[in-house]
C-alpha cells in the first residue's frame, strides 16, 4: 500500500539503501551486456507515491533479459466467465464510493470493468478517460529509448548539450540515462508545499504554464549526479527530457509519440495533453458535475495542469488502452528487447529504472512487478503493471487522488490468478 507523502518528495528514502544492498547481492553472477549504440545502450504523480510497506524478503534480481515472451503470448480472447466474475467482484470490493475502471490481460483473455461514479450524473463504463499522471513517464522514456535506437540519442550523451542551447539552465553535468533514472541532482521545480502547490494549479484553471516559467522556479543547488548514487524522484527530469525530444527531433513531443511509441490505431485514447483533447465518455474527479469540464479548459483535469505537468504527467487514457501499451511494452512490441532489458535493469539501478517502478516491494519478490503508478491531485490516481508471474498486465483507473490504486491492483491480480 502507498501513501502520499507530498508533491515532491524523494521516493521511498526508507527503503533505498536497503534495496541498493539487497538488490545488488541477488545479481546474476554473469556480466551484464551492455546493448550496442544501434539499440538501447548508448518520465503528477503529480507527484509520485512512497511506500510505506516493507518487503517481507529480499527482492530478487529482475532478469537481465526481460521475459517478453511472456507477455507476447497474451491473448484478446474474453475471459471466462467465472474469472471475470472474480475481477468485477474484487473492483466492485475495492471501490469504496470512488469511480473505478481496470483492465487485465492475462493467460486467461482480456477483462475490462468499471464501478462506481464518472461524474455526479452517471456511472462509470470501461472507456471513460482520465488524466494518468507520472504513468507518462513511462511513455516518454520508451520514446526516448526508441531515439537511441535510431541513433539519435545516446544514454551516456550529456543532457546540456542535447537542450536548446539558450535554455540558460544548469544541468548538473546529467546525462540522458541520468535523467531518465532520476538520478541526475537537479531540484524540482514549484517546490512548495502540497497546499500552496495546489492553489498554482486551481487559482487559474486556464493558466498556461511555460518552459521558462517552470524551469525558473527551480533552486540553484545541485545534488550528487551519477547512476551510483540512489534515485529522488524529481518531475524535471522529465521536464527536460520532453525538451531534449522535441530539439533533436525538431517535432512537438505529441508529434513524435504518435510517430514512435503510440503508433497505430490501438492507442486513439490515450493521448497526450494540451496537444490532443479527451473525448467522451470521460470521467470527473469524484462527485464532480460533467459541466466542470468546460471549466478547465476542455483538459483532464485542466489546461493548467496539462501545461504544467507535459512530459511528467500530463497524459490521459482509458484504461484498456493503457492496458494494450503496457501490454506491448512488456511483448517488447513498443521498443526493442534491448531497450526493455536497459529499462528494467534493475540491479544496475536499484528500485527506479528507466522510466519504470519496481514494485515487488509492494507484491512480493516473486511478482516480478514493474511499471508506473500516477497522481493527478485535482482527482485522478492510476496504476500499470507487469506482473512476470504469470505474465500479466493490470491498469487501474481511478477518479479519486486517494483511492489506493496498488491495492486494487493487487486484488485484482490475485484473483486473475485465482488466489
Amino acid at each position: 500500500m502507498t501513501v502520499e507523502r507530498g508533491w515532491r518528495t524523494h521516493l521511498g528514502q526508507l527503503l533505498s539503501l536497503a534495496l541498493v544492498t539487497a538488490l545488488a547481492g541477488c545479481a546474476p553472477t554473469s556480466a551484464s551486456t551492455t546493448p550496442t549504440p544501434s539499440v538501447a545502450s548508448t518520465a503528477s504523480d503529480a507527484r509520485a507515491t512512497a511506500s510505506t510497506s516493507t518487503p517481507a524478503s529480499t527482492p530478487v534480481a529482475v532478469a537481465r533479459r526481460f521475459p517478453t515472451d511472456l507477455f507476447a503470448a497474451l491473448g484478446g480472447q474474453p475471459m471466462s466467465d467465472a474469472t471475470a466474475a472474480a475481477l468485477q467482484e474484487a473492483l466492485d470490493a475495492s471501490s469504496k464510493g470512488d469511480g473505478l475502471t481496470a483492465t487485465v490481460i492475462a493467460p486467461g483473455g482480456t477483462w475490462s470493468g468499471a464501478a462506481g461514479k464518472a461524474t455526479a450524473e452517471r456511472a462509470m463504463v470501461p472507456k471513460d478517460q482520465m488524466g494518468i499522471g507520472s504513468i507518462t513517464k513511462t511513455l516518454v522514456a520508451a520514446q526516448v529509448m526508441r531515439l537511441v535506437e535510431a541513433g539519435q540519442l545516446r544514454l551516456e550523451d550529456l543532457a546540456a548539450d542535447r537542450l536548446p542551447p539558450d535554455l540558460g539552465f544548469d544541468t548538473n553535468h546529467a546525462t540522458i540515462e541520468d535523467l531518465l533514472s532520476m538520478r541526475s541532482g537537479i531540484p524540482e521545480y514549484f517546490a512548495v508545499d502540497d497546499d500552496a502547490f495546489l492553489k498554482v494549479l486551481t487559482r487559474d484553471r486556464l493558466h498556461v504554464f511555460t518552459t521558462k516559467e517552470k524551469l525558473a522556479t527551480v533552486a540553484p543547488e545541485r545534488g550528487r549526479v551519477g547512476q551510483d548514487r540512489e534515485w529522488e524522484y524529481i518531475g524535471t527530469n522529465y521536464l527536460l527530457l520532453g525538451l531534449i525530444i522535441e530539439r533533436v527531433t525538431g517535432r512537438s513531443v505529441a508529434e513524435v509519440l504518435r510517430a514512435g511509441v503510440l503508433e497505430g490505431d490501438a492507442y486513439g485514447r490515450l493521448i497526450y495533453q494540451p496537444d490532443e483533447r479527451p473525448t467522451a465518455p470521460m470521467a470527473m474527479p469524484s462527485g464532480v458535475s460533467a459541466s466542470t469540464f468546460e471549466d478547465g479548459g476542455g483538459y483532464l483535469p485542466s489546461l493548467a495542469n496539462a501545461t504544467m505537468f507535459t512530459t511528467e504527467g500530463a497524459m490521459a487514457s482509458d484504461a484498456q488502452s493503457l492496458a494494450r501499451w503496457f501490454r506491448n511494452l512488456c511483448a517488447g512490441q513498443v521498443v526493442s528487447q534491448s531497450s526493455l532489458d536497459e529499462m528494467t535493469d534493475l540491479v544496475k539501478r536499484p528500485e527506479y529504472g528507466l522510466g519504470i517502478w519496481d514494485r515487488r516491494t509492494e507484491y512480493g519478490p516473486s511478482s516480478g512487478a514493474l511499471g508506473h503508478t500516477g497522481l493527478v491531485r485535482e482527482g485522478y490516481r492510476s496504476a500499470g503493471f507487469c506482473f512476470q508471474d504469470p505474465g500479466l498486465v493490470v491498469v487501474v483507473l481511478a477518479n479519486a487522488a486517494e483511492h489506493d490504486v496498488e491495492t486494487t491492483a493487487g486484488r485484482l491480480w490475485r484473483a486473475a490468478i485465482g488466489s
